[in-house]
């Protein structure tokens, strides 16, 4: 019998899953598309049909051992969902219980983006560093942070939330409640937003992306003020935790190469030297596999 771990990215676009060995080797994946108005019982019911695909139900030779879910809100430690913003309805769902009484395994909850860095300081970008800081930038903003090899949660959970950190005091209003968080002006959803701002018409981040590729002015001083700002954040972070390595992560890492050059100037303007010189920038190696293989990580952990 092979044990695996199912290993579970909960997104507000998709819903994937995957049935992960010890050493991080995925037998089998499988997704579907997350629906705004899923219940609690027809997320459980999801990741039933979703662990079948995968092998994991009924007669088989892999013994399911743990579940690890990355999910895109704040919980508790009973496993209480808090503030699901893009799946409204699953708010105040023991997630941990209800998973638990389905497939009768244990259960580990991550934040989405500190599974993402689990899963890059394990197989990725960050193998090699024991101290790293990881920035994911997709629709919104999320971070991870690891200290001597170890994810830093905090006293209730919720440290590594580095998109809420304050760029610009009474800048653009944030989802968070907040005015000014870098999520406001390094997402996707930012890019697209200042591009339109800027006057230049676009839906994705990308399309801004293709436009500084070719030589757009505005589109070049979005990318220059999205790095600035990422180059403020991260200066304070490099002061304060002084990794050894800066992993940036998720879909607008793809067009790191627009940004990456203003955010390496204004962190040699606003960190010290050394720590400033130490800390290598990097893109994310697992793209996508990145959360699924960081929880994976922490439920063969907590389940050895």
């Amino acid at each position: 019998m092979n044990d695996v771990v199912l290993a579970v990215d909960l997104g507000g676009t998709n819903l994937r899953m995957a049935a992960v060995e010890r050493d991080g080797n995925i037998l089998a994946n499988a997704r579907t598309g997350s629906q705004k108005n899923w219940t609690p019982g027809d997320l459980v019911g999801e990741l039933e049909s979703l662990a079948a695909e995968c092998g994991c139900v009924g007669g088989t030779d892999r013994r399911v051992v743990g579940f690890g879910v990355g999910v895109p809100a704040n919980f508790n430690a009973e496993g209480v969902l808090t503030h699901v913003t893009n799946l409204p309805k699953l708010t105040g769902m023991n997630l941990k219980a209800d998973i638990s009484a389905k497939f009768g395994v244990p259960v580990i909850l991550e934040n989405d983006a500190t599974a993402a860095t689990i899963g890059e300081n394990w197989l990725g970008a960050s193998k090699d560093a024991n101290d790293s800081i990881m920035l994911t930038l997709g629709t919104g903003v999320g971070g991870g942070i690891i200290i001597n090899n170890e994810p830093f949660r905090g006293i209730d959970g919720t440290a590594g939330r580095l998109g809420h950190i304050c760029v610009e005091p009474d800048g653009h209003p944030c989802g968070c409640g907040n005015r000014g968080c870098i999520e406001q002006y390094a997402s996707a959803t930012a890019i697209v937003r200042m591009a339109n701002e800027a006057g230049l018409a676009a839906r994705k981040s990308l399309e801004v992306y293709e436009a500084a590729r070719s030589g757009d002015e505005r589109a070049l001083a979005v990318f220059k003020k999205m790095g600035r700002y990422l180059g403020i954040t991260l200066g304070g972070l490099v002061n304060a935790l002084n990794p050894e390595m800066i992993v940036i992560g998720g879909g607008v890492a793809t067009g790191l190469d627009a940004f990456v050059g203003h955010l390496q100037t204004e962190l040699n303007a606003r960190a010290f030297h050394e720590p400033a010189e130490r800390a290598k920038i990097v893109r994310g190696s697992l793209r996508d596999n990145a959360g699924i293989l960081g929880v994976a990580r922490s439920a063969f952990l907590a389940n050895p």
